[in-house]
């Protein structure tokens, strides 16, 4: 399971997401098993973030 302080990161919005990442460069972002699909993700910097078992697409 994801980490939940991360997804609240996230659920604040790209730009907090991707200001979140450029402060802790250090912190490898687990969003495993989490679901997705509904969030807003375009420009969100996802490099190297755990997303195994998330739901990205619609179905």
């Amino acid at each position: 399971m994801g980490n939940s302080e991360h997804l609240a990161i996230l659920k604040q919005g790209v730009a907090s997401w991707n200001r979140w990442r450029l402060e802790n460069p250090e912190i490898i972002p687990n969003l495993s098993g989490t679901n997705l699909r509904r969030a807003n993700l375009r420009e969100a910097d996802l490099s190297g973030v755990n997303l195994r078992w998330s739901k990205l697409a619609v179905d």
